[in-house]
């Protein structure tokens, strides 16, 4: 089989009816109802509602304070490993919400397996309660509610043993909230968070047709730390973007955050650990964020947070690794395919 190009592999991903724009599904159904929705899904990472304004008893503040929802779930990573595809879940969610500055309150939770009269699906449902477990004890997130739907098969063939959480959060301003796009020109990229050689489930295999059981694990102990950061700093009009690197790593996040506003990134790699496709597309919790002070927020992130390029005019993807350009697109083409995805289905 011949190598993929890059371009070629974001493309193919942006594509995917997992990966290309969610939008023809938000305008399927009424995301103002009851007029409280301060920012809509595909603007930011987490939905945030006020439903407290109605509450004279509450202060002025009290009764603005939003409550931001994320979901998480990837039943790619499930037919690998039932328990770290629950602890990847909880992470997942934990993170959207500490993008706009949410500080988890809870999280319920919908476990989909196959038959539990079979020893292995009883097995890989035992298994993903415990990742669950392990996850919201690493994270101090209690698990207030939830169900269980067993049963979940075709033919003798089960589906991927899923859990699937939503987690709700507190935010105290939620005027003061970046968004998933980048803003505007001249501002510094971060990425937080660590990448991985483990491409087990991600959405690169999948459009490869290759199969990789080493999958991302969850480093909670750091993550935690970052994750307090990140909460900290969304909330203090710092960074303009916070995006989640989901399925196709962090070069589909960086074309995803360019295309509402049509704002270019020139990414600058040197002394990776990792080859270029394993530093793009592996899909290890992390975020992508910018921000016109680089300074401040290097200060606040330390380590977790390394500088990997700028926004730019230009409306390309340009990545340079140890001085030499390995990938420079144009992102209108990829744009439009990425806008087309659903509506070509719906």
């Amino acid at each position: 089989m011949r190598a993929m190009k890059i371009e070629e592999a974001l493309e193919k991903i942006l594509v995917s009816p997992n990966s290309c724009s969610r939008e023809p599904i938000f305008e399927t159904y009424d995301k103002n109802v009851q007029g409280n929705t301060v920012w809509e899904r595909g603007k930011v990472s987490a939905s945030i509602i006020t439903p407290f304004r109605d509450f004279p008893e509450l202060s002025e503040k009290g009764s603005k304070t939003g409550v931001a929802i994320a979901n998480g779930g990837n039943p790619n990573l499930a037919k690998i490993s039932a328990r770290i595809a629950a602890e990847n879940a909880v992470a997942e969610a934990v993170v959207k919400v500490s993008c706009v500055g949410g500080i988890p309150l809870a999280l319920t939770d919908c476990l989909n397996f196959g038959n539990p009269e079979k020893k292995e699906q009883m097995g890989e449902f035992v298994a993903g309660v415990e990742g669950v477990k392990l996850a919201c004890e690493a994270l101090g997130i209690p698990v207030v509610s939830g169900n269980v739907s067993f049963y979940n098969e075709s033919s003798g063939t089960s589906i991927p043993p899923s859990a699937l959480v939503s987690v709700f959060a507190r935010v105290d301003d939620p005027t003061k909230v970046p968004q998933l796009e980048f803003k505007k020109e001249g501002e510094t990229i971060f990425l937080v968070g660590t990448r991985s050689k483990n491409l087990g489930g991600s959405a690169l295999m999948d459009i490869a047709g290759k199969k990789d059981t080493r999958i991302p694990e969850v480093d909670f102990k750091r993550t935690k730390k970052w994750l307090e950061r990140l909460q900290q700093v969304a909330g203090l009009n710092l960074i303009s973007t916070a995006y989640p690197i989901g399925l196709g790593g962090v070069i589909t996040t960086l074309a995803q955050a360019s295309f509402a506003n049509e704002i270019g990134v020139e990414i600058k790699l040197e002394n990776l650990e990792l080859t270029l496709p394993q530093f793009l597309f592996s899909e290890d919790i992390g975020v992508i964020i910018s921000t016109s002070f680089a300074g401040k927020v290097q200060e606040i992130f330390g380590e977790n947070a390394v500088e990997i390029g700028k926004t730019t005019r230009r409306f390309n993807l340009k990545v340079e690794q140890e001085d030499k350009v390995v990938l420079d697109e144009e992102l209108s083409p990829f744009k439009k395919l990425w806008e087309q995805g659903l509506r070509d289905i719906f």
